[in-house]
């Protein structure tokens, strides 16, 4: 089993999901601000962006490397040889368990049930996290399929094909959502298969 690393969830989305690599800070604001509506303030993204990226050149999954652009210096990330060969894992703040007080009474089966839940609540956190990017991938995807088949008439089939493919996807991802979302006690999600 290959040794894992956590990281910011937002990220984990920008290097593993799209799978950007020799990039500015700027590139991977531009990313956030377009791919992810918690982001909305271009400053405060960059500032965040700026943040997480220090972090992970300092755990040695990136590195930074200064390059004059026309007489501009530009700072580029790079994924290392540490990142390539670990598994990265989507982590966030709120995904982390919560202590709960269970009384030394006899625990009854409901009681039982949610500490179980709790002990395994962040990494079913970190799960669902993980199939709502992707599920905003794959309908994104679905989307792009659609335009391309607009545009390119005679690419039919096989476009049509490639949506199938991606609506199925996104069933499935949807289906996980519920569970987990269920399971978290949380409500079902709002969002539609392609």
């Amino acid at each position: 089993m290959s040794k894992k690393a956590n990281m910011n969830v937002f990220l984990h989305f920008l290097l593993v999901i799209k799978q950007m690599d020799n990039f500015t800070v700027t590139q991977a604001k531009d990313a956030l601000l377009h791919e992810q509506s918690a982001f909305t303030d271009a400053v405060e993204t960059r500032k965040f962006i700026y943040r997480q990226l220090t972090r992970n050149v300092e755990k040695g999954l990136l590195k930074r490397t200064n390059k004059l652009n026309n007489g501009v210096k530009e700072v580029i990330y790079s994924k290392t040889e540490l990142f390539l060969n670990l598994e990265i894992v989507p982590n966030s703040r709120e995904s982390r368990a919560k202590k709960i007080y269970i009384p030394n009474n006899k625990s009854t089966n409901a009681t039982a049930e949610n500490l179980e839940i709790t002990e395994y609540q962040e990494e079913l956190k970190k799960d669902l996290l993980t199939y709502e990017i992707d599920l905003n991938t794959v309908l994104e995807e679905a989307k792009e399929y659609k335009r391309l088949t607009a545009r390119y008439p005679k690419l039919h089939e096989q476009l049509q094909l490639h949506h199938t493919q991606a609506k199925e996807r996104s069933i499935k991802l949807l289906g996980k959502i519920n569970a987990l979302q269920t399971l978290l006690g949380n409500k079902t999600t709002e969002k539609q298969p392609c």
